[in-house]
């Protein structure tokens, strides 16, 4: 009887290509759970917008930190008779029509007629609104939502693109870290158009023969440090405003101010972490399995 010396085996698996793959419990749970709360959502947003509910993004900071930029505004209608100074109302004016404001309710006269301004603004709203104005007042004020709602086209063109153009690919490593460094890339730009992280928008300035005293608020999701050269510094968070004094003006008059992201240790590691999320993705794609022989 001959005998044969087993060799012990080593080395790697190919590349799996598409098709063929069973779901795991995980992909399975996962799956489940999306398709339950897309279902919520639907039904949610069904209820809602039969109750005759609209909703806005605020586009700007007119409203302060009770509605910074990128608010997704939930508007239920509502009568005047039921509204009070204090309260925030959505409404139209005939002086810009098809622009949907949101401002704090500051008078009520004894007709019926509404006064309004916004919390960041200095002046009262040049308009006296009525019932035929009023559109609703939002039953909830969600920060930073409406951001998601205004990158919605961009991020649905660069997906569909991002698809197409990694379908040829049969790897399914290939096509699936290609997948994710293109989804990385079309938020990257997304957020390069919009600017919703860090942004500062002028609000007035008061100059004198050689300073420039400006009044600033802050736009961006983001904290951040503003710096005025020759002046002071702030910090401000979301709809925040604040007020910088610069003495050194350049030759031609103007004013410089640098606006950079002022986050604390932890939120800094967490910002690296969130960027470091594709990456980690690619790997575990890509990630290969040693076979070895038991």
């Amino acid at each position: 009887m001959s005998q044969t010396t087993a060799i012990p085996l080593s080395g790697t698996l190919s590349r799996p290509l598409l098709g063929g793959h069973a779901a795991t419990r995980t992909e399975s749970m996962t799956a489940w759970t999306v398709a339950v709360v897309a279902g919520l959502l639907l039904a949610a947003a069904a209820v809602f917008l039969g109750s005759g509910g609209r909703w806005f993004v605020v586009e700007t900071p007119s409203m302060g930190e009770a509605a910074p930029v990128g608010t997704l505004v939930l508007d239920l209608p509502v009568t005047v008779s039921s509204l009070a100074v204090g309260d925030v109302v959505s409404f139209e004016t005939s002086a810009n029509p098809g622009v949907t404001y949101t401002h704090r309710i500051i008078a009520i006269d004894p007709d019926g007629g509404v006064h309004t301004r916004g919390d960041a603004n200095g002046a009262t709203d040049p308009w006296t609104l009525t019932q035929e104005n009023i559109v609703g007042a939002p039953i909830a004020l969600v920060p930073h939502l409406g951001w998601l709602f205004r990158a919605a086209p961009l991020l649905m063109i660069g997906t569909l693109l991002i698809w197409v153009l990694t379908s040829p690919f049969t790897d399914r490593v290939t096509r699936s870290s290609l997948r994710i460094a293109g989804s990385a890339l079309t938020v990257s730009y997304a957020a390069f158009v919009l600017k919703p992280f860090v942004n500062i928008t002028t609000i007035s300035n008061e100059s004198s023969p050689h300073s420039v005293e400006a009044t600033i608020i802050s736009s961006g999701m983001f904290p951040v440090r503003v710096d005025a050269h020759g002046g002071n510094t702030v910090h401000l968070v979301d709809g925040e405003v604040g007020r910088v004094t610069i003495d050194e003006l350049t030759k031609t008059g103007h004013y410089q101010l640098t606006s950079n992201i002022d986050l604390d240790p932890m939120g800094w590691v967490f910002l690296i972490v969130l960027c470091l999320v594709p990456l980690v993705c690619c790997l575990m794609v890509g990630r290969v399995e040693t076979v070895r022989a038991e």
